[in-house]
């Protein structure tokens, strides 16, 4: 479902193929090699990405911008909830907390389990941050 968004920077872009394969793939899924190129490569770009898919999206109308959402939800819930770095981009122009909400309804109707802490979206690096700060200041008082 991503593939659509990834073709679409990888024409205005002038990506290579391999490129745009990348971006169908989430950082996890990456090697080595295939994370040096995204890192040199794509993601000093992804500002001009993000910018591009934004005048795309507001551009549209309503039933465009859901159909977006739509795609978006789908390829989320093919996952188990885990974003490629395609969606990752949409994600951030659509709303990435409106995206994860419309997940985990749909998740949660249709019965499809969603990885760890995919629910909670980009806040759970913050709740582990908070955990652990908490148990070294209450380690640390305790001395």
């Amino acid at each position: 479902m991503s593939q659509e968004f990834a073709d679409a920077i990888g024409k205005q872009f002038h990506l290579s193929e391999h490129e745009v394969a990348l971006l169908e793939k989430n950082i996890q899924q990456l090697s080595r090699m295939e994370r040096r190129i995204y890192f040199e490569h794509l993601k000093p770009r992804e500002k001009e990405f993000k910018l591009f898919l934004r005048k795309k999206y507001e551009v549209l109308g309503e039933e465009e911008k859901q159909k977006w959402m739509e795609t978006t939800v789908q390829s989320l819930l093919a996952k188990g909830g885990d974003p490629d770095l395609a969606d990752s981009l949409v994600m951030d122009v659509i709303g990435r907390l409106q995206v994860y909400k419309s997940v985990r309804e749909r998740a949660e109707n249709e019965g499809i389990r969603l990885k760890v802490l995919t629910n909670f979206g980009g806040l759970s690096m913050v709740l582990f941050l908070v955990v652990i700060i908490t148990a070294v200041v209450l380690y640390l008082s305790g001395r």
